[in-house]
C-alpha cells in the first residue's frame, strides 16, 4: 500500500514539475515579447524624432542666406543620416499644387483622370469639389479646411484619395498651379500629357540648380522674373520627412507651413498642418 501512495506522490510531483516548467516558459515568452515591443517602440521614438530632424533641416534650407544653400521646393529629395536613421526630405511650394477652393473643374477633371479615373467619374468628382465649396452657379458651400475633408466627398474612395492626397492643398489660393513646383498628375493635367511623360518631365526638372524664370504666366501672382527659390512661388511649403532605421521602423511627417516673409520677425515659421504616417511623398 505504501507503494502504492509513494508512486502517486511520486506522479504527483512530476506533473507539478511539468506544470512548473510549463509556466515558467510562459513567463519567458511574455517577458521576451514585452522586450521585443519596448525594443519596437523605442526604435520607432528614434525613428519619429529623425523625422523631425529632417523637418527642423527643411526650415533651416529654406531659410539659408544664400542662395546656393537654399534648398528648391519642387520635390527634389534630400537625405541626410540622423542617430543612425536614414532620413529623405522633400519640400513641394503649395504653389505647384491645385487648390480645392480655387482651381477650375476641367484642371481638377484632369487630376483626377491622370490618377486613374474614367472621364465621367472624373467629370463628376471635380463638379462635386467645385459644388462643394459653393462655386457651381451660386450655390452656398464651405470651403475646404484640410485637404483630408476631400476624402469625404461623395464618389471618393480611400485608393484614389491617397493618389490625389499630394497633389492638392487649400494654403495657395491660386486658380492655375505654378509649373516649377508642379508634381506629375499636375503637370500631367495643366499640359494635357501623359503621366509617364509628366513624370520624365518633374525628374528632369529635379537634376537641376535653381534658375531664373519661375511662373507660368497663368496663375494669379505668378512670379515673372525671380530665382527659383523658397518663398518665391509662396510662402507656404509642404514638407515631407521620412525616417527608416536600420531596422526597418519608418517615420514618417507631412507638414505644411507659412515661412516669415522677413528675418526680422520672431516667429521664422507657422505651423498649418500636422499630419503623420500620411501617404507616401511625391
Amino acid at each position: 500500500m505504501r507503494r502504492h501512495e509513494r508512486g502517486t506522490a511520486l506522479l504527483l510531483v512530476l506533473w507539478a514539475t511539468i506544470l512548473l516548467a510549463a509556466l515558467l516558459a510562459g513567463v519567458a515568452a511574455a517577458s521576451r515579447s514585452h522586450s521585443q515591443a519596448a525594443l519596437y517602440g523605442a526604435e520607432h521614438a528614434r525613428a519619429e524624432l529623425a523625422a523631425e530632424a529632417g523637418l527642423a533641416q527643411a526650415i533651416a534650407g529654406l531659410r539659408a542666406p544664400d542662395q546656393q544653400h537654399q534648398w528648391v521646393p519642387d520635390g527634389r529629395p534630400y537625405t541626410f543620416t540622423f542617430d543612425g536613421a536614414k532620413v529623405t526630405v522633400k519640400v513641394v511650394d503649395v504653389s505647384g499644387m491645385a487648390d480645392l477652393n480655387a482651381a477650375p473643374a476641367a484642371l481638377l477633371r484632369g487630376i483626377f483622370q491622370a490618377a486613374g479615373v474614367d472621364a465621367l467619374r472624373a467629370g463628376q468628382l471635380a463638379d462635386a469639389v467645385v459644388s462643394s465649396r459653393g462655386g457651381a452657379s451660386g450655390r452656398p458651400g464651405q470651403p475646404f479646411r484640410a485637404i483630408d475633408e476631400l476624402a469625404r466627398l461623395p464618389g471618393m474612395d480611400l485608393g484614389l484619395f491617397r493618389k490625389i492626397e499630394n497633389a492638392v492643398t487649400v494654403y495657395s489660393g491660386r486658380n492655375f498651379p505654378d509649373t516649377s513646383y508642379t508634381g506629375p498628375l499636375v503637370l500631367a493635367s495643366l499640359r494635357g500629357i501623359g503621366v509617364a511623360q509628366a513624370e520624365t518631365l518633374v525628374d528632369a526638372r529635379h537634376k537641376h540648380a535653381a534658375r531664373r524664370g519661375a511662373g507660368n504666366g497663368q496663375a494669379f501672382g505668378a512670379v515673372a522674373n525671380g530665382p527659383l527659390v523658397a518663398g518665391y512661388g509662396g510662402v507656404v511649403e509642404r514638407v515631407y520627412s521620412v525616417a527608416e532605421m536600420p531596422d526597418g521602423n519608418r517615420a514618417r511627417l507631412d507638414v505644411t507651413l507659412r515661412l516669415a516673409l522677413t528675418r526680422a520677425q520672431a516667429r521664422p515659421y507657422k505651423v498649418l498642418d500636422w499630419r503623420t504616417d500620411s501617404g507616401a511623398a511625391p
